[in-house]
């Protein structure tokens, strides 16, 4: 589904472009991937059924961000902003639980929430949590790799616009192993910088965004805090 509001008009709602094939190397003939960087877990595969409590609370949500947000909407299904970027392959990048982004990656379930700073104007804070499940592991772990990978190449764009506005991405963070991080600066209707983080664990992507006029990493600090509590599960 699209946003029920133009991205960056109400506060910027940004996240990483079209899905790549990861690079291979070929041994006599056959093509086989290389080995992951991501170290193993051993947590158990999530059932859709986790994922309702696994998303932060409210209450949890204003602690992180300093302020009190009103949830603006909830879905269970993938978004489609791909017609607000100027370039498509960075698409995940920008804006989280993207349809395009996700299609043929093998996920299965997704909840996503968009929240604002209450009582605000419409370009004031903006804080996003989202949570994708894939089939199995190893599949969720190919998935991170990939955005990663296509993360550190949009980061040295210099001309992308999303929503008439410009989309200036510094380099990406890598938080932990498991978890990584962009900022942006971003002009038009929102003026400030917007967070986004993506981290993985078991069989479940997180993608957490936050967009404000002043720099915060809000974004990861929930990223983390959902892949802490999937790990206890």
């Amino acid at each position: 589904m699209r946003r029920p509001v133009s991205a960056f008009a109400a506060c910027a709602v940004i996240a990483v472009g079209a899905l790549i094939s990861g690079c291979t190397n070929t041994v006599h003939g056959a093509a086989v991937k290389p080995a992951s960087v991501v170290p193993a877990d051993d947590v158990p595969p999530l059932k859709e059924s986790a994922l309702d409590d696994l998303m932060l609370s409210n209450s949890e949500l204003n602690a992180i961000a300093g302020m009190e947000l009103a949830s603006f909407y909830t879905t269970d299904e993938m978004n489609d902003n791909a017609h607000l970027v100027s370039d498509i392959d960075c698409l995940g990048a920008i804006y989280p639980g993207e349809d395009a982004v996700y299609d043929g990656s093998g996920w299965s379930a997704v909840r996503d929430e968009l929240l604002l700073e209450a009582g605000g104007e419409a370009d004031s804070h903006l804080v996003e949590q989202t949570l994708i499940l894939f089939d199995s592991p190893d599949e969720a772990v190919e998935f991170f790799e990939t955005s990663r990978e296509k993360w550190r190449e949009c980061e040295q764009a210099t001309d992308i616009e999303v929503d008439e506005g410009a989309w200036l991405p510094a380099q990406v963070a890598d938080v932990d192993e498991r978890t990584i991080a962009l900022k942006a600066q971003v002009g038009g209707t929102l003026e400030g910088t917007c967070q986004h983080a993506m981290g993985v664990v078991s069989n479940l992507i997180v993608e957490g965004l936050s967009c404000d006029a002043d720099d915060n990493d809000d974004a990861q600090k929930l990223t983390s805090r959902i892949l802490e509590q999937a790990a206890e599960r």
